[in-house]
């Protein structure tokens, strides 16, 4: 729906959720995106850490490369 949402306004959807799958906050902290409750980087509980704002940076600037 965003997806669909984003092309009809001349938009473009960028999907950062699924390069996110296998690094939920579940993982080892050399792995995960998403700091868990008790953190242990410095990042919010149960929100991104450093690693993940790179990966989804990756994937937006990859996006904006694609499409100019």
């Amino acid at each position: 729906m965003l997806a669909q949402q984003a092309a009809a306004n001349g938009a473009v959807y960028v999907d950062v959720y699924t390069p996110s799958i296998g690094r939920d906050a579940c993982r080892g902290s050399g792995t995960r995106w998403v700091e868990p409750l008790i953190p242990g980087n410095a990042a919010a509980p149960v929100h991104p850490n450093a690693r993940g704002m790179d990966g989804t940076a990756a994937v937006v600037v990859g996006a904006i490369n694609a499409n100019t």
